[in-house]
């Protein structure tokens, strides 16, 4: 991924494999391990067809393969199993895996489609929100889950969702989108629920939604105008973190910097779009610059990252940073697509 005949300054750190172009936006360097190899290797094939469809390669034998996987996996109700339990529908699945059907070129009004999101509608809250199926049981140590309350992350996936779907000016897109708009913090940004166990905003789930409000409202909106000052604030602390090498971590442990922390605020999930990057939090951003830096060196040695949570490589992350890395134009999608021809 390195590119030839081009003028480099270097950025921070001593690595001299990390070089970038200011005025075009642009970090040129070779990679020090290979992702994609471990993506393919160790990735389900949810993680497989992100890939296969961010490098525009569908067409191939196995990204047919990949989206037929998908397809088949679709449950008599229209949802998609849990991870938790693959007799159960998740929400959270059955929201993602249309996104990734939609991104794969299925139409909005196609079967497949439509029958999840008739399934997500009948699951709406009262309160316009939506929360994890009532039928799981969610496991102690996921925090960011919850069958007894609206999750305000959640919510803003589908109606994501339902923006895509052309459903936007529906009374359950426009009801969820006031109550999410309530469930603003004092401080600007919003908690993954109600009563989630944390102090303050949650930075990942007001860097998705905040974002999203601005599509939707513009500057102007009152909404946008507090909760950018916090993103800010907390890019600020990132940026700084990504400088330093460690952060202070909720529970006050003192953590190495892992993949989560340096991209929560960019990117927040496989289908998340690239707002926060087409709003300016480009490497003409000193603070995106130190924070590519410090994930250029947290990667590991089979091609993976890792987030806090696990000591083990990741597959979702692995391919959730390339997207990020293509989209900063840290890393070119052309090169990833010639590498992937060594597998497939």
């Amino acid at each position: 991924m390195y590119s030839k005949n081009v003028d480099y300054k270097p950025i921070y750190g001593p690595n001299p494999l990390h070089y970038l172009r200011l005025k075009k936006e642009r970090v040129n360097i070779k990679l020090l391990y290979d992702p994609v190899g471990f993506i393919l290797q160790h990735g389900d094939e949810i993680t497989r067809l992100h890939l296969f469809q961010f490098l525009d390669l569908l067409e191939t034998k196995k990204g047919k393969e990949l989206i037929l996987h998908l397809l088949m996996s679709q449950m008599p109700s229209g949802g998609f199993p849990s991870k938790f339990h693959n007799k159960v529908e998740g929400i959270k699945e059955t929201c993602r895996n249309t996104l990734l059907l939609l991104k794969c070129g299925y139409p909005h009004n196609s079967l497949n489609i439509q029958s999840a999101v008739n399934y997500l509608l009948k699951h709406q809250r009262e309160d316009g929100g939506w929360s994890e199926n009532p039928k799981l049981t969610i496991p102690e140590k996921i925090v960011e889950l919850t069958t007894a309350q609206s999750i305000t992350w959640l919510t803003a996936d589908i109606i994501e969702l339902l923006r895509t779907v052309r459903l936007d000016e529906s009374e359950p897109c426009k009801k969820a989108l006031n109550w999410l708009r309530k469930m603003q913090n004092q401080d600007g940004g919003w908690p993954m629920f109600k009563k989630d166990q944390f102090r303050g905003s949650d930075p990942d789930s007001t860097a998705q939604i905040l974002f999203m409000m601005r599509e939707i409202y513009g500057e102007k909106d009152a909404v946008w105008l507090k909760g950018i000052k916090l993103f800010e604030k907390f890019l600020d602390e990132v940026a700084a973190d990504a400088e330093k090498g460690y952060y202070i971590a909720p529970n006050g442990e003192k953590r190495e910097n892992d993949i989560y922390h340096l991209t929560h605020l960019l990117l927040s999930s496989l289908v998340d779009s690239k707002r926060r990057i087409e709003a300016g939090y480009n490497l003409n951003d000193v603070r995106i610059n130190k924070i590519v830096h410090a994930i250029l060196k947290s990667q590991r040695e089979d091609g993976s990252w890792r987030p806090f949570w696990t000591p083990n490589s990741d597959p979702t992350y692995t391919m959730l940073t390339l997207k990020l890395l293509v989209w900063l134009g840290v890393i070119n999608s052309e090169e990833l697509r010639r590498e992937i021809a060594i597998y497939v």
